[in-house]
């Protein structure tokens, strides 16, 4: 399962970064979070799993209010190859959120965490390298942002890597990864009041809005 997982993961990166680099972040972002959708949509069709329609209204609320609330205009087909990226990072994530839930029901997060990132630190670092000229201007970027930034990239770094962990262990207590993910969706609203107060970043009120949407579809997951 680590494999898989490792699999996924390094599309998933490789499909976000290829998506932002030519199209919006408002536009592809939201569809490369909507992995609750395709998780329930795999679980479904390939395992014979349902869900009550409780937890299906909330899911859709939650990707719905997450699409709405990042919304800035822009059109889906603008970049097709943009749009195929976010749907395959979307993917991507709904099978290593399964490969992980799986992998829990025998493993430790600990080790499976080492394996996973090993394997990813690796297939990420091959296709950098299989890259000719732009290998050399990829290292050089690392070397260049560690040098810039050590501390920012070593929190963020430990935060990610406890995040995974608390969704492992999530997995670990028999959570199952559609739920899981969506509840995790909690992020963006906490992430839009840190971005007013912190980045002043505009359209508070409206953002605010679609994230208490968001709020009331993960309170409705949790109940159903």
């Amino acid at each position: 399962m680590a494999v898989v997982s490792a699999a996924g993961l390094a599309v998933y990166y490789f499909g976000t970064l290829e998506a932002l680099r030519a199209g919006h972040i408002s536009v592809y972002y939201p569809i490369i979070r909507s992995s609750p959708l395709a998780i329930v949509a795999i679980n479904w069709s390939l395992f014979g799993k349902t869900y009550p329609a409780m937890v299906l209204i909330g899911i859709l609320l939650i990707v719905a209010s997450g699409i709405l609330l990042q919304w800035s205009g822009g059109r889906l087909i603008e970049n097709r190859r943009s749009l195929m990226m976010a749907l395959a990072a979307m993917i991507a994530s709904a099978v290593y959120a399964i490969a992980d839930a799986a992998a829990m029901k025998t493993a430790e997060p600990e080790t499976f965490l080492f394996w996973v990132y090993l394997l990813v630190t690796t297939l990420l670092a091959g296709l950098a390298l299989a890259n000719g000229e732009g290998a050399r201007q990829t290292l050089a970027a690392i070397a260049t942002c560690w040098s810039a930034a050590p501390f920012r990239i070593a929190a963020a770094s430990a935060l990610s890597y406890a995040s995974y962990y608390f969704i492992l262990m999530a997995f670990q207590m028999n959570g199952d990864p559609a739920i899981v993910v969506a509840v995790r969706q909690i992020s963006i609203p906490v992430s839009v009041v840190l971005a007013a107060v912190f980045l002043a970043e505009p359209r508070f009120r409206h953002r605010l809005g679609w994230a208490a949407v968001l709020a009331i579809g993960i309170a409705i997951v949790i109940a159903g």
